[in-house]
């Protein structure tokens, strides 16, 4: 497809929303059943620390992670979230604070395996056994049965599932030769080669009428088979220690690529700070929360010392990094069965 084409195709899903103003709540969208089998243990106390009225959800911040009711795709079952299991684990500190439904809050809230669940790689064999002094958690996402979600494509999948619970589904990626890969294409029915030095787009399917998780898994597998540190590096800018904040994430350019997202940041009231770390390396493995020994899940933020963390080299400060989407405002804002049911209101000449 053409690019003129793809403009004509966001043109047209825009056409057929106008008007329509998808809501940032997950709750209020489209979107999949958490199915009972992933549903955690109801002794559990939710995140607040409050006992759940009788027939209450425990955990409604699952349904904001789309993969959560994805049956195309195997993955450990959620019992807590980051928030429950580590937020109180650094008394005196605050942590990182932001708008509500923000990318921040959205990471310290990821589902956690239970305690003890080792970590995977992609053909299902333990790389890290679960009482490793050095592993707090194994987040509770997918990755895959081939070995595709490698090191640096943490932080793309973990931005593009931020991207489609607020419905930004005007996703495009890079390759590592720079080439652009949107999802538009993808939802028009193209599909990438896997031939030649290049990504190719070709026509191989029927273009959909709505949009669901599992088309959004097989859209990132694509991406992440062509895209690695140089792709990352185009995607992403320097940021200063100062500027430390969730989201951010340290890169080894590689190759290999391997990257460490940077899940929160807590504060002392006398300035100290600490963070919160996750990685999986190569080949594909289970995402998983790092701890710097036994006693704590916090690595202290020293600037003049390199960040150590096990199985990798040390990540220098130069290294930190912040993504800058492509595409960070959706122009469209929902396609097919994302959008609000019922007729559109008049369109509005407020910009």
């Amino acid at each position: 497809m053409t690019r003129t084409a793809v403009v004509a195709l966001v043109a047209i899903l825009a056409w057929g929303c106008a008007g329509c103003r998808c809501s940032r709540n997950p709750h209020a969208a489209a979107q999949p059943a958490l199915p009972a089998s992933a549903a955690p243990s109801a002794g559990l106390p939710p995140s607040s620390g409050a006992e759940p009225a009788d027939g209450a959800d425990p955990w409604p911040e699952l349904k904001w992670y789309g993969w959560i009711g994805d049956t195309s795709r195997s993955r450990p079952e959620p019992t807590d979230t980051v928030r429950h299991r580590f937020a109180h684990s650094l008394p005196g500190y605050r942590v990182f604070t932001d708008e509500p439904d923000s990318w921040s809050e959205w990471l310290r809230l990821l589902p956690l395996a239970a305690p003890g669940t080792p970590v995977r790689n992609y053909r299902g064999e333990i790389v890290v056994p679960g009482e490793d002094e050095y592993l707090a958690a194994v987040v509770a996402i997918d990755i895959g049965s081939e070995n595709l979600q490698q090191s640096a494509d943490v932080i793309l999948r973990l931005h593009a599932e931020w991207r489609w619970y607020v419905n930004d589904l005007r996703m495009l990626y890079l390759s590592d030769t720079k080439a652009e890969l949107p999802l538009a294409r993808w939802f028009a029915g193209e599909r990438l080669t896997t031939t030649g030095a290049e990504p190719r787009w070709i026509r191989q399917a029927a273009p959909k009428s709505k949009l669901d998780h599992a088309d959004l898994r097989a859209y990132l597998d694509s991406v992440f088979a062509w895209s690695a540190g140089r792709a990352l590096l185009g995607e992403s800018v320097p940021l200063a220690p100062d500027n430390l904040e969730p989201g951010a994430f340290f890169l080894h350019a590689g190759p290999p690529a391997e990257v460490l997202v940077v899940l929160d940041v807590a504060t002392s009231p006398a300035g100290k700070r600490a963070m919160l770390l996750a990685q999986a390396l190569n080949p594909a493995e289970s995402m998983h929360v790092l701890r710097p020994n036994r006693d704590s899940v916090w690595f202290p933020v020293r600037t003049d010392q390199p960040v150590r963390v096990p199985r990798a080299k040390p990540y220098g400060w130069k290294e930190l990094r912040r993504l800058t989407p492509l595409r960070s405002r959706p122009e469209v804002e929902c396609i097919g069965s994302l959008c609000p049911q019922g007729p559109p209101p008049a369109p509005s000449t407020a910009r």
